[in-house]
């Protein structure tokens, strides 16, 4: 089964890209499945489809395919191990992880769930690829571990000053019917502490990879096309989009099923790609040299200006 996995630090255009590769002829693009367990079967989040994720007919249809119905699965320790791998955000960092006593045996047994679960949505989509947009590089992780996934790692990276702006502003999360729940902010030299780490750890990732790619975020929104087209070895197979789907740099975005992730999952029709840099003139000076100070290595390493102030998108 083959899997492209679009990885990153949180906030750095994930949803987004990964809603463009769905687009390709035969993917599929269904989000961030780490939290399938939580915010799926848990909370009951509204499916991209529009009604609670129970009763999506695509993702009822994938329970019973992978599991003879969601009713058979527990729930409780599905969220149980998602937590426990959770608290180590950098397992791809921990080589001696295999033999840790208890994480070596959730990863497996993680792995193996998951495997059966992108069985079930090849089966029942009959795509070709799937695209999940889970982005943390521990869930990366265990995917590497899953026996028939053929897994292709996009390393999407975004100007940290960007992200770290990103984290300081409230955002929706996917909530469970009738609520409204915003995301936890972070202080900007938290984020780009975080962003060091979770883009160090895909690095390390590139080796237990079928594929690996690593594109630039304000690279691939200024010129999907372009993009798009020099992924196709990566991928295997063509990703490019036909007329009837990319215009210059407007894409049109279709029906589909993702239940988790920003909150652009839920537009559709034709959407305006553009590099997003109001951190430009947002975000304070003295927040911008602190993260700047953070992770210059990875900035000059992904060919991002040093500067400060008014940085053109890299080339």
């Amino acid at each position: 089964m083959k899997v492209i996995y679009v990885g990153g630090h949180a906030r750095s255009g994930t949803t987004l890209i990964g809603r463009v590769l769905g687009e390709a002829p035969g993917a599929i693009c269904v989000g961030e499945t780490n939290y399938l367990g939580a915010r799926g079967l848990l909370e009951n989040v509204e499916c991209g489809c529009g009604v609670p994720f129970r009763e999506c007919a695509f993702w009822a249809a994938v329970g019973e395919e992978a599991f003879g119905g969601w009713g058979t699965v527990d729930v409780g320790r599905i969220v149980e191990i998602d937590g426990h791998l959770g608290r180590h955000p950098t397992l791809p960092l921990q080589l001696s992880v295999a033999g840790r006593s208890g994480l070596a045996g959730a990863v497996e047994e993680y792995a193996a769930w998951h495997d059966s679960l992108y069985a079930a949505i090849v089966a029942v989509s009959g795509a070709e690829l799937v695209v999940d947009t889970s982005k943390m590089p521990w869930f990366a992780g265990v995917l590497a571990r899953a026996p028939s996934v053929d897994l292709r790692i996009l390393h999407l990276v975004r100007d940290s000053r960007a992200v770290a702006y990103s984290w300081t502003r409230s955002r929706l999360r996917p909530s469970p019917q009738g609520e409204q729940n915003l995301m936890t902010r972070f202080r900007p030299a938290e984020t780009a502490m975080q962003w060091m780490a979770s883009n160090a750890s895909f690095h390390l990732l590139a080796r237990r990879a079928a594929a690996y790619a690593q594109v630039n975020y304000e690279s691939f929104v200024s010129e999907p096309g372009r993009a798009l087209g020099s992924l196709g070895t990566f991928a295997g197979d063509s990703l490019a989009l036909p007329e009837t789907r990319l215009r210059d740099a407007s894409v049109r975005l279709g029906d589909h099923h993702i239940f988790s992730g920003n909150p652009m999952r839920s537009s559709s029709g034709w959407t305006e790609m553009r590099v997003d840099d109001e951190w430009q003139s947002k975000l304070s000076p003295r927040h911008s040299a602190t993260v700047t100070a953070i992770t210059w290595p990875l900035l000059r390493r992904y060919g991002y200006p040093i500067s400060a102030r008014a940085l053109p998108a890299p080339g």
